[in-house]
């Protein structure tokens, strides 16, 4: 078994999903929930952006690797506009959204394989590519699956608007096969993680102002999702080995200060408690997994000092904000099994509302679940009601990313939700100085504020966590690049 067999299943799943999307938006041209949003001052300047970041690719191939997170996780979402897209929520709802049948994600993966696909093809080792043909091959099942299951066009159109999990993950798939990871491109993606974390910064400031909101919020990521993969990132450049990856400290350093500071400071304006306890307890599990392998006993102390130092600095400047106290009147509440309806609890309180509903998809939906794509418009199916100003009519999601995947994958789900999150939050765990490995921290993060916010159901999220999948799986190639220059050395 070689890795053009994978690379031959992935490709032709992928073909026949963007096939099925293009007939839904044929089919879906008259439905009601069809949308165009169009053009908008913010949309041609984004769509130029894009223009000039291909073009500057085409001639600098490398910066494809500095821009590959940027275009996933930070660029502006209002592009997507241009698309032919699909309401995912009756029309009566207040202020109803549609999401596009294609996205610039896509555009931009696509191009990568047309930029690199002079390069040699990818062997991968035996074991690794078993896995990932038997993933490949259940989640087409799944597609065909639900597919013949759908009762109408809308729902068909919906799932086509959900399938964005996964393209995405079959583009990284195909990347893995085609495109090999050196140190200079795996540093242009760590310098490209943190021109997003400025870039998204500027975005907030302005869009919060704008719009007027009294926490910062992300027009591209909202506000909670935004904290907590904000979070996740902050401890990847809080605890990152400059050493490792070869980085001239000259300049490395003052960046990485610079997206820390950052980081912290979105945190802080956010107020997403989630995020700032999933900073914590994460950091915490780092911390304690390798402060104890150093042989030498000045560097173990020094770090154990050294980092327990910021962590309890950090702690104590999140502690002088309310937002961030509630979290142990919460924890209390919690523990003497005496929590009471009020400011602080109330959007727990909506959340387990929510839980019950995307409890109710998995009992009746347990095989296939109700489709990606789906879960807003069906909600009313299963139990959701207004109630009162906690929860109204409003665009929602199940707010954890574990009840995302099963309610809206079934059994699958456990399939997707390990191979995107569980796998390389587990190959960080095995291995959390490994350069490769290392970006399972991102993912090992988000398994903590996934448990109250659909973070991956956003699709830029998704697509990071794809980019993290194709990082991690190159030490499956049958010789690293990694393994190359150190034997050259």
């Amino acid at each position: 078994m070689n890795s053009t067999i994978l690379r031959g299943f992935t490709l032709s799943g992928l073909l026949t999903i963007y096939l099925f999307n293009i007939i839904c938006i044929v089919f879906s041209f008259k439905s009601h929930l069809f949308d165009y949003p169009g053009f908008s001052i913010l949309g041609i300047i984004s769509v130029l952006l894009f223009i000039s970041i291909i073009i500057l690719c085409t001639f600098y191939n490398n910066l494809f690797f500095f821009f590959i997170p940027f275009i996933t996780l930070a660029f502006p979402n209002v592009i997507n506009d241009f698309f032919p897209s699909f309401m995912m929520g009756p029309l009566s709802e207040n202020k109803v959204a549609s999401f596009s049948f294609f996205t610039h994600i896509d555009l931009y993966l696509l191009f990568g394989i047309f930029l690199f696909r002079h390069e040699k093809p990818n062997e991968l080792s035996g074991k690794g590519i078993f896995y990932l043909l038997l993933f490949v091959l259940t989640i087409s099942c799944y597609f065909i699956l639900t597919v013949l299951l759908t009762t109408s066009f809308d729902l068909l159109s919906l799932f086509a608007t959900g399938t964005y999990q996964i393209r995405y993950i079959f583009l990284f798939l195909l990347y893995l096969t085609q495109i090999k990871l050196s140190n200079d491109r795996t540093r242009l993606i760590i310098y490209g993680l943190s021109f997003s974390v400025i870039f998204l910064f500027i975005e907030s400031i302005l869009f919060t102002y704008v719009e007027g909101k009294h926490t910062l919020a992300s027009g591209t990521l909202a506000v909670n999702v935004y904290a907590n993969i904000i979070a996740a990132l902050l401890l990847f450049f809080t605890f990152i080995d400059s050493k490792t990856y070869q980085f001239n400290l000259m300049y490395f350093q003052p960046i990485r200060i610079i997206t820390l500071g950052i980081g912290f400071t979105i945190l802080i304006l956010n107020g997403t408690r989630i995020a700032m306890l999933s900073l914590i307890v994460a950091g915490g599990v780092f911390y304690l997994l390798t402060t104890f392998n150093y042989k030498n006993v000045i560097q173990m102390i020094s770090r154990l000092v050294g980092y327990g130092l910021l962590f309890v600095f950090l702690i104590l400047i999140a502690l002088q904000f309310d937002r961030f106290k509630s979290i142990i009147i919460v924890l209390t509440d919690l523990i003497n099994l005496d929590l009471k309806f009020n400011e602080d609890t109330a959007s727990l309180f909506a959340r387990l509302y929510l839980y019950k509903v995307s409890g109710n998809m998995i009992l009746d939906h347990w095989l296939v679940g109700i489709g990606p794509g789906r879960w807003n418009f069906l909600k009313y199916d299963f139990g959701f009601q207004q109630t009162g100003s906690i929860l109204t009519n409003v665009l929602l999601d199940p707010h954890s990313d574990y009840l995302s995947y099963l309610s809206q994958y079934g059994l699958f789900g456990f399939i997707m939700m390990g191979f995107i999150l569980i796998f390389p939050a587990v190959q960080f765990l095995k291995n959390p100085s490994n350069t490769l490995s290392f970006f399972g921290i991102i993912p090992f993060t988000l398994l903590f504020s996934g448990l109250t916010n659909s973070n991956t159901l956003k699709h830029q999220v998704f697509a990071l966590s794809g980019l993290i999948i194709f990082v991690v799986t190159q030490k499956w190639l049958r010789q690293s690049s990694f393994e190359s220059e150190k034997n050259r050395s």
